[in-house]
């Protein structure tokens, strides 16, 4: 594996998903797509920093374990990103003699123990920041900073003081790589003990000036970090949720979620609401954790088709009033009131998609293959699609603009369903498997001039599509 990371080099790759105008025909899909679809999904932007020799072979992904993987994220509008920016740079010339446009998107670099940010509409780096361990968290910007937890048991609050909202560092970070990594993460972890040394201390408090804090757990975190009441909550792969200080990085408290099951969380399932923060575990409870002391409020189990097996809930609940949608990860979707604990309705399929919501309506990426649209007050269903692949269903993206809905598969195939209208749930286009391998996380909008879709792999990559209709009258069907 060495000589293949000597050789990671950040690259722009065109053309690796094929988009699809004409009759297509998939032999996971269970249909044709007919000759007059309503628009063509293109490629719009990819980032890969890895070359394609070195690009793994496909593999299907656990509906589980990866859940719980990191991703890539693009700074929202507000906060400086997901929309063009001018930069200046020295080409030959003075400063001003050239501009371009950028959108900073931030995740996993191609060097395991390193997060990256990349120009999405170039591909040029932005940022290249040595980590103790593997990112293995969602990469989250709030108040000034990014945050990001690792394999290695850190979860970090970096600052983002460089160009464009990235983070920068201090030269110490660098001794993440090479001979001196292992000593330097032991050094870090343990800097409450008191058998620290004079040096040890001196050394471990120049991290601070390269962070803004950092905290320590025995295990990786996982799953994406919530913020709020001047805290962020962040859940960990030995079954911990714990919320820190969001100045100082104390820790307040820390609640094991499943204490009598020998089982490591895996998944990206935590909510904060009003209520408190909701946790999907993976022996399929759902707890409520009071956000101030830390203590469990309530438990509820999803059920499952056969008593003697674990079904986990991997993915956030969607919260429509005061209630919640829930699935487990293979038998139902429920719709539960936080106030009175009541089950309101049960759809008998799973999923490890979070459902989406439209205008009295439930999007459902079944763990039967095909998507599911339910009314949200009564569980009924409106319609099924086709099956639209035998792997996982991992993600749903409605597109209102265009009335279409995206799906993703766990091999990275999207597939684009009709979603109203007198075609409602038809297929009406598609992209083939990724050559990126395996995908993680969620859909997440890029830049709003191309309405644009992007997904993250494991690669690590990230790409990034366009839905182009065809004729204004399905624009406004």
């Amino acid at each position: 594996m060495g000589h293949l990371l000597s050789d990671f080099v950040l690259v722009r790759v065109r053309s690796l998903i094929l988009a699809l105008s004409l009759t297509l025909s998939i032999a996971t899909v269970g249909s044709v797509l007919a000759a007059s679809s309503a628009g063509k999904l293109t490629e719009s932007g990819s980032i890969v920093p890895v070359k394609r020799s070195a690009l793994p072979r496909h593999m299907r992904l656990s509906p589980l374990a990866e859940q719980a993987s990191a991703g890539y994220s693009l700074l929202a509008a507000s906060k400086g990103g997901a929309s063009l920016q001018k930069i200046r740079r020295k080409q030959g010339g003075s400063p001003g003699d050239f501009s371009e446009s950028i959108v900073p998107v931030c995740g996993q670099a191609a060097d395991f123990n390193t997060f990256g940010c990349w120009n999405l509409t170039g591909g040029e780096a932005l940022a290249d920041i040595p980590l103790p361990g593997q990112l293995t968290t969602l990469p989250q910007y709030f108040d000034g900073s990014w945050f990001v937890g690792t394999s290695r048991g850190f979860f970090i609050r970096l600052e983002a003081n460089g160009p464009y909202l990235t983070p920068s560092f201090g030269i110490d970070s660098e001794l993440f790589h090479g001979p001196d990594a292992r000593s330097t993460m032991k050094a870090l972890s343990r800097r409450n003990a008191s058998v620290t040394s004079s040096e040890e201390q001196s050394f471990v408090a120049r991290f601070q000036g390269s962070w803004q804090w950092y905290a320590t757990a025995n295990a990786e975190f996982i799953g994406a970090p919530q913020f709020g009441n001047k805290q962020v909550f962040v859940l960990t792969a030995n079954q911990s949720l714990n919320s820190y200080d969001l100045e100082n990085g104390k820790l307040n408290w820390s609640v094991r979620i499943a204490p009598e099951a020998q089982l490591r969380l895996a998944t990206a399932s935590l909510l904060l609401t009003e209520k408190g923060l909701l946790v999907g575990t993976s022996d399929g409870n759902l707890i409520l954790v009071d956000a101030t002391a830390g203590q469990v409020k309530w438990r509820h189990s999803v059920v499952t088709g056969a008593a003697d097996r674990f079904a986990a809930i991997a993915a956030p609940p969607l919260l429509v009033g005061n209630s919640i949608i829930i699935s487990n990860a293979e038998s139902v979707t429920q719709r539960l009131n936080l106030d009175t604990k009541a089950i309101e309705w049960s759809f008998p399929v799973g999923s490890v998609a979070q459902p989406r919501y439209d205008e009295g309506f439930v999007f459902v990426a079944g763990s039967d293959g095909a998507v599911h649209k339910l009314d949200v007050r009564t569980g009924e269903r409106a319609w099924r699609s086709d099956k639209l692949s035998n792997n996982v269903l991992v993600s749903v993206y409605l597109q209102k603009m265009h009335n279409v809905a995206f799906v993703a598969d766990s091999v990275g195939q999207i597939s684009v369903l009709q979603m109203a209208g007198n075609e409602a749930g038809r297929f009406v286009g598609a992209t083939a498997p990724s050559s990126l391998g395996p995908v993680i996380g969620d859909f997440f909008a890029g830049r709003s001039e191309l309405n644009e879709i992007c997904l993250s792999y494991k690669t690590p990559g990230v790409n990034c599509w366009s839905w182009v209709p065809e004729s204004k009258k399905q624009l406004i069907q």
